[in-house]
Parts: structure tokens; sequence; C-alpha cells
């Protein structure tokens, strides 16, 4: 895309850190004059582009050329090239092509964000890395980040973000850390480690643990809406296969605490599915003497106090009860077990649990 000389002159204005009243005063033209040039209302008189120029740090070669596109595939071809340079030693080399595409490219959101890597790779390729070349590197990076980070472009928000707040850290400047965290959306991203890091630097080490037994807790919810979804019936797995699947899920539950000990129902209708009655019916008895007694709390060791529920939610809702009693008494896949001793003991042990605890209600 083109970059008109207005935004041209307002993106190296910004970056010397001028007001359009100071590039004015050097020009020595008005504000409002300096504002049409940004906007492309009007352009500056050609006996200014020499002062303007120089105002500016750059050449007027420079101010007036257009920015060529510079196309995904032609950067993969260019970021490969210079990354391969590096790998193989001519590091320096590399860097000067880097600098030379920034120049060329200078509102290259794409560019930026990949620069930003390859500068990474120098640094940890470089064993004769000076400080000076660490810092002027870091200070690269950290200007690049910031502009990918106020481009607007929302495909690179989240990983500059996670960029700037890495770079923040590096630098213990801890305030910028923690706002630019909290410019991530909940749930956008992964910032768990971030966020672990800050903490442990600021010695708030309570905190620190407490952010990742949040989000171990999360992630093993997630884990098990998985398994639960690969027992599906349209996934066509084989039936050694979903009984591993099921393992698993019931490992998870025994470890983490965390799933109510229901995997067993998930068993049973695997076995059902496979007209294995008595196994499905061994799960199926399991599953209800779960019911009738209160769920197990989450793992303390794993995770906070503050992620236990309370007593009362780690008893089984009548409600819930009610459904499964009620999808026992009728759906179509337990009618192969309605005439069965067992299936009816445990279909009346979970409706005598039922009357029971409403009786200790009332």
């Amino acid at each position: 895309m083109e970059l008109k000389i207005g935004g041209k002159i307002m993106e190296l204005r910004k970056s010397k850190g001028m007001t359009q009243e100071q590039l004015a005063g050097a020009l020595g033209v008005s504000a409002p004059a300096v504002s049409k040039w940004e906007t492309d209302s009007s352009y500056p008189d050609i006996t200014l582009l020499c002062p303007l120029a120089r105002a500016l740090g750059t050449d007027v070669d420079s101010l007036l050329a257009f920015e060529e596109e510079l196309s995904e595939e032609a950067l993969r071809r260019h970021m490969t090239d210079i990354i391969g340079k590096a790998g193989k030693g001519s590091i320096s080399e590399a860097e000067v092509q880097l600098n030379r595409l920034l120049r060329l490219y200078p509102s290259n959101v794409s560019l930026k964000f990949s620069a930003v890597a390859a500068l990474t790779f120098f640094e940890m390729n470089d064993s004769a890395c000076s400080k000076e070349d660490r810092d002027r590197r870091t200070r690269l990076k950290k200007k690049l980040c910031q502009e990918v980070h106020d481009s607007g472009n929302q495909a690179f928000f989240l990983p500059s973000v996670s960029m700037l707040v890495s770079l923040a850290l590096e630098e213990n400047e801890l305030e910028r850390a923690e706002e630019l965290l909290k410019e991530a959306p909940a749930g956008a991203g992964d910032f768990t480690p971030l966020w672990v890091r800050l903490y442990l630097i600021k010695g708030e080490r309570d905190k620190a643990l407490g952010t990742v037994q949040r989000e171990l807790y999360s992630l093993v919810g997630k884990v098990q809406t998985c398994l639960t979804s690969m027992l599906g019936e349209g996934m066509d797995l084989a039936q050694e296969k979903r009984i591993e699947v099921c393992n698993v899920l019931q490992q998870m539950e025994e470890s983490f605490h965390v799933g109510g000990g229901l995997a067993v129902s998930v068993l049973a209708e695997v076995y059902l599915r496979e007209q294995d009655t008595e196994r499905a019916l061994d799960y199926l008895e399991r599953m209800s003497e779960r019911l009738t007694r209160q769920q197990e709390p989450p793992n303390p060791l794993l995770f906070a106090p503050e992620i236990a529920p309370g007593p009362e939610k780690l008893k089984w809702s009548r409600e819930f009860r009610q459904v499964i009693l009620q999808g026992l008494k009728q759906d179509a896949c337990f009618e192969p077990l309605r005439g069965n001793e067992r299936f009816q003991t445990l279909v009346s042990r979970l409706a005598e649990s039922m009357a029971e605890g409403r009786q200790e209600e009332n």
C-alpha cells in the first residue's frame, strides 16, 4: 500500500518525539500548515522540502518516495534468507539486510513483527555480541513492537502485547508490564507465564501460584471436554480406543478431583454401545453410588482454596439427579437393561436417595 507524503511526515515527526508546533517552528511556518500537510489537504512548498527532510532526520528522496507493497510471499523469502545467513554465522550481513528492508518498507506491520523475531534470533546466535549490540537491538525491538502494537492491526495486537511485556520484564519495568497485560482481554491468548513472571519479580508468590492453579483448573476442564467429545458417536473410534479415552478421562478425575467422577457414566455408555451389559452395569452402579454422596472438592494440592466450591455446591442437585434418573428410566439406550435385576436395584437406590434428601430438606 502506498504511503502518502502526509502520513510520512506525521510518522517521522512522531518518531522524533516532535509536536506539530515544534516542527512548524523549525521551518518558520504555522502549526495549521503542518496539520494540513499531514492530512494531505495541502503540500509543503518545494523550497521547504530540504529543511523539512533535515528536521525529520531523513532525505528528500525518502520523504517523497512511495513505499512499494511487500507481499507475504516475498516477506517469507526475505526472512528465510536473513535467518539462514544468521544461522550460518553471517549475523552482521543478515542484520544489514534486515535493516535495509525496514527502511524500504517502514509501514509494513508483518515485516516489523518478523524483524523482532529475527533480532531475537541474532542475539541467541551471536556469541560475540557486545553490550552495545544487545542494547541497540533491544531498543529496536521495543520500537518495532510498539509500532506494531499501535498500528491497530488485530492480527498482531496480542503477540505485540506479549513481546512488549517480555521486554518490559527484562528491564524491570514492572508497572509498564502490568499495564500491558491488562490490555489483553480475558481468555485471549495465554498470558499466564507472563503474569507469573511479573508476580515472582514483585515477590508476590501467592499470586503467582494462584494464577497457575486457576489456569490449570481451566485447562483440566477443557481437556475433559475434548476427551468427552472424542467419544461422541460421530467420531467413529474403535472400541478399544474409546475405552482408552475413557480410562484417561477417569484417571484425570481421580488425579484432579474435577468432573464429579462421572467418567464412569461415559464408560457405561461405551460398553452399552458394544452390548457388553455386564461391564455397562458395573459402571452404572458406580455412577449411581457416586450420585448418592457428596462430590470431592478439587485436589487441594493442585488448586487454590478459592477454586473449591462451597459445601452446598459439592452436593448433587436434586434437578441433576432427577435428569439422570429420568434418563435411566426412559432413554432408549437403557431399554436392554430394564429387565435386569442389577439395573432395577441401582435405579431404586438412586430414587430412594432423592426421597431421603427431600425429607431432610423438609
